[in-house]
């Protein structure tokens, strides 16, 4: 079995946590805000049209914010699950089977294919004009990405790895979960990182057609030329997207060590 561990799985590195890059991004962000602040003051950019970190700090609704960004960060989480979720037991189903193939990977391209916001209607229609439609949504935007990448990952495994475990006679049960979903985990973590951001882009497209959430708030700010507040909710999603993506990459660390650092 040691001799199976050796030739199956690569060589297995522990990730530490790179303070350089921290460090780097942190002064990114706070060299991004003071510009920000001084070229809104010196330019004199009304606030209408961009008002400066100060002021959104200040005279935006915060809570109202929290409030959003709490429906928000819950219809992303399970969206993000639902439809990576899919997508993966999608990629085992089409590289298990070449009939399943035929008649799922089609359906996902046309599925694919249709904008969200075309499908908006009939799923409002489906499940309602509320968390669950959102819901939907950014699982119908994270899956494909899944699904393609998943796979890749699935069908890139070694010939000889595959030969080992015919040599050893191992069943099609344990040849996936030995040699090709281990060797698929690097995709799959690759499209989770590229979901976490789509999906909280999709939960808030879906906001905008069924309400609540951030989404419906920056458009009744905008509306309201409630400029701040706004903006204060366009910040909140970055920071949930950048959240969300951080988690996946902590989990690819713990899960699939032997990935080369990104």
């Amino acid at each position: 079995m040691t001799l199976t561990r050796n030739i199956l799985v690569p060589k297995r590195t522990r990730k530490r946590v790179n303070w350089d890059d921290l460090r780097s991004t942190l002064l990114v962000l706070v060299s991004v805000i003071v510009v920000w602040q001084g070229a809104v003051t010196v330019f004199g950019v009304p606030s209408f049209i961009l008002p400066a970190p100060l002021d959104i700090i200040t005279h935006a609704d915060w809570p109202d914010t929290l409030r959003a960004l709490g429906q928000t960060s819950v219809s992303t989480a399970l969206g993000f699950v639902a439809g990576n979720a899919v997508g993966y037991i999608g990629a085992l189903l089409i590289s298990a089977s070449p009939t399943l193939s035929r008649i799922i990977f089609p359906g996902a391209i046309v599925f694919r294919s249709i904008p969200v916001v075309a499908l908006a209607p009939f799923i409002t229609l489906a499940v309602g004009r509320g968390a669950a439609a959102t819901v939907v949504v950014a699982a119908l935007i994270v899956f494909f990405p899944t699904l393609i990448n998943s796979l890749q990952g699935l069908r890139s495994v070694r010939t000889e790895s595959l030969e080992l475990m015919r040599i050893l006679n191992a069943s099609r049960l344990t040849t996936y979960l030995r040699v090709r979903i281990p060797a698929s985990m690097p995709s799959f973590f690759s499209a989770l990182r590229i979901a976490a951001p789509n999906a909280v882009l999709g939960v808030m497209t879906a906001e905008w057609i069924v309400g609540g959430g951030l989404g419906n708030l920056v458009i009744t700010s905008w509306l309201a030329l409630r400029m701040p507040t706004m903006w204060s909710a366009v910040l909140a999603s970055a920071v949930l997207a950048a959240v969300l993506f951080s988690v996946v990459s902590l989990c690819e660390r713990s899960v699939v060590r032997w990935a080369r650092s990104q």
